[in-house]
């Protein structure tokens, strides 16, 4: 296993590269997003939700055309086309039960992220023992209120930690932004 951190100047760079001079604009728009996410959390967790069904609508019509295109006959080959389309589907007629199941999904998350912080710090020799474990506590507690109140607080919780997750990948990029070279020009 590789612990050596990454480069920060090509970690930049390939930043950069991909958003160019959006860099700055992108990273306010996700923290104007956050905020507002967090200000509005059951308009968040709707728009996840809403964004989460039309990804597997899209992608089960997708995979549609490519059975078709196949000339698919078994049932294998169908099976995630339609278990897509179908979920999607279910998410777009019933929303709230959408939001509750990414509630749970976030519960998973943390618990398992959790988990992993309990054990990262062997492998990087001890070094910040006590922020992983720190790390680790905070994870089973937010994993415990998901739990204590799903599936209406899904409701609102959903919507608190996309929104503060998009306000920390806003935080990120502006500060990326800032120790950023300018783009060299052909």
């Amino acid at each position: 296993m590789n612990i050596e951190p990454p480069n920060i100047q090509t970690l930049l760079e390939v930043e950069q590269k991909h958003l160019g001079r959006f860099l700055r604009p992108v990273a306010v728009m996700l923290i104007v997003f956050g905020l507002a996410g967090v200000a509005s959390p059951v308009l968040l967790s709707t728009l996840t939700v809403g964004i989460t069904a039309a990804i597997l609508i899209i992608s089960g019509a997708m995979w549609a055309v490519h059975s078709l295109e196949m000339h698919s006959k078994s049932l294998g080959d169908w099976l995630r086309p339609v278990l897509l389309l179908v979920t999607g589907m279910v998410i777009v007629a019933e929303p709230a039960a959408g939001i509750a199941s990414l509630g749970l999904l976030f519960t998973l998350y943390f618990l398992i992220d959790a988990y992993r912080n309990f054990t990262a710090h062997r492998a990087f020799n001890g070094l910040g023992r006590p922020w992983f474990i720190f790390s680790g506590i905070l994870d089973i507690l937010i994993a415990l209120l998901f739990i204590a109140t799903w599936p209406k607080g899904s409701l609102v919780l959903v919507g608190i930690f996309v929104g503060v997750n998009l306000i920390f990948d806003g935080i990120a990029l502006l500060m990326l932004s800032r120790m950023a070279k300018p783009p060299k020009s052909s």
